[in-house]
């Protein structure tokens, strides 16, 4: 596991855990006040699993609208980072002759 912290403005907290949620590896999101006390702990594996992500995202703007200045504790895992992050050659392989495809019909326009 590997975990990070990142100190985050309450105007940009919602569009960061946006991006958090959707980068592959992260497991948990654990934001927290100034003082260091626990606002709300994420589950992003069980938001990718079904769970809808609109009370959460109510949520966290509620909390963005009152902290001026939030911590984020990021916790990721690498190997499950690397299973999801990185494309097998044939999938490379089969955009490259998408883009052919469909680049050409781009240009006419």
């Amino acid at each position: 596991m590997d975990i990070a912290i990142e100190l985050v403005h309450g105007w940009r907290l919602l569009a960061r855990v946006r991006e958090l949620i959707d980068e592959p590896g992260v497991q948990q999101l654990i934001i927290r006040n100034e003082d260091g006390e626990d606002l709300i702990e994420i589950g992003v594996p069980a938001m990718l699993a079904g769970v809808t992500t609109r009370p959460v995202l109510a949520a966290v703007k509620a909390i963005a609208d009152e902290m001026p200045r939030v911590t984020i504790e990021i916790v990721r895992s690498i190997g499950l980072e690397r299973a999801v992050g990185e494309p097998e050659p044939e999938t490379d392989e089969e955009f490259d002759r998408a883009i052919d495809v469909v680049e050409p019909v781009f240009e006419r326009y």
